[in-house]
């Protein structure tokens, strides 16, 4: 007997992390897609879902069925890694940034003078420039 798959979508950050992983694999993953043979139904229907918080178990077993009809086990594989690393994200309450090149040559430059890390340096830097418009 084939055991079934019992993987699904549960809460509410489950279901914001597959929704933004599943919209950017249509546009910045083409090979994500690439033997599947409904991309643009998929595509279509996925746009249906909303980003809106809180949603209800319901639209969890709406997207559940979304995920069952369209992916294949290898990119069900691939959404299960993203959703793992997502979470793994939010639990250490971290965002990643861009800078240009000199504001972190500068902010790197002052948290060595400092002795300090770059987020410690930033957040000296904030109450800092909070105190002054005080």
């Amino acid at each position: 007997m084939r055991r079934t798959n019992r993987w699904r979508i549960r809460d509410e950050e489950e279901y914001t992390i597959a929704l933004a992983y599943l919209r950017r694999s249509f546009e910045k993953s083409p090979s994500f897609w690439r033997d599947a043979a409904n991309t643009d139904k998929a595509h279509e229907t996925l746009q249906d879902f909303d980003e809106t918080l809180p949603v209800d178990a319901s639209v969890f077993e709406q997207l559940n069925e979304w995920i069952r009809e369209y992916l294949s086990k290898e990119q069900l594989g691939k959404l299960r890694v993203a959703m793992r690393v997502g979470k793994s994200r939010n639990r250490h309450k971290r965002t990643q940034v861009t800078l240009d090149k000199e504001v972190h040559e500068w902010l790197s430059a002052q948290a060595k003078a400092l002795g300090l890390n770059l987020s410690q340096t930033v957040s000296l830097l904030l109450d800092r420039f909070q105190h002054k418009e005080q």
